[in-house]
């Protein structure tokens, strides 16, 4: 089937220690209309940085669950040595804290691993329209995250509609009844989204939500 509303970035690296996974991913997004052949599938991060190398990725995913040292490293290396690759963390709807350091990192986006086949492709669908996704649980963690920040003396300068959207999110609204709150078009919303994960990215390594 053809998605004419999706950007299709290639080449794709799945990044994933387990085979199932990377198959289930893989079959998701031959759905949309991606080529096998464009679909590069590595269990290990060793393998995956010689993948990067070869084949220069503009849209990688990547399994964070368990949330290693080498995972985290790959992450922030992967970031500056393709600033433009879209990164995408895999893992678990219960780690609200560590998505928001892999943003802090570098992903643009994330999927949820532990949701139905459907949830997954939805997410993703997502972001092949250029959206990016805002759950309750991480809306939830930034604005505890920005309080923090406030309460010693920093920001991360977001601007009343971000909070707004975060506070809306964190409500437990969908990005449609978020645009319709606003009276804004679910793609402005996204592109808020985008602009609150950028500054969470840029700031200061040294701001406590990030460490």
């Amino acid at each position: 089937m053809i998605h004419r509303d999706l950007i299709l970035p290639v080449p794709v690296l799945l990044i994933d220690d387990l085979v199932e996974a990377l198959k289930n991913l893989s079959h998701i997004l031959q759905n949309f209309g991606y080529p096998k052949e464009v679909l590069l599938c590595s269990s290990s991060l060793a393998n995956a940085v010689l993948m990067v190398q070869q084949h220069l990725p503009n849209l990688v995913f990547i399994n964070l669950q368990s949330w290693s040292k080498a995972q985290i490293d790959f992450t922030q290396n992967l970031k500056h040595f393709r600033k433009d690759t879209l990164i995408v963390a895999v893992l678990p709807s219960s780690m609200p804290k560590q998505l928001l350091q892999a943003i802090h990192l570098g992903i643009s986006a994330y999927v949820f691993s532990d949701q139905s086949a459907t949830g997954m492709q939805n997410q993703i669908r997502t972001i092949l329209r250029g959206g990016s996704p805002l759950d309750v649980n991480l809306a939830n963690e930034i604005l505890a995250c920005e309080q923090s920040i406030v309460a010693h003396g920093h920001s991360l300068a977001l601007s009343k509609t971000e909070h707004e959207i975060l506070t809306l999110s964190g409500q437990g609204l969908p990005s449609q009844q978020v645009a319709a709150n606003l009276n804004a078009s679910e793609q402005l919303v996204h592109g808020y989204v985008k602009s609150i994960y950028r500054k969470i990215m840029n700031a200061d390594d040294a701001m406590r939500c990030f460490s």
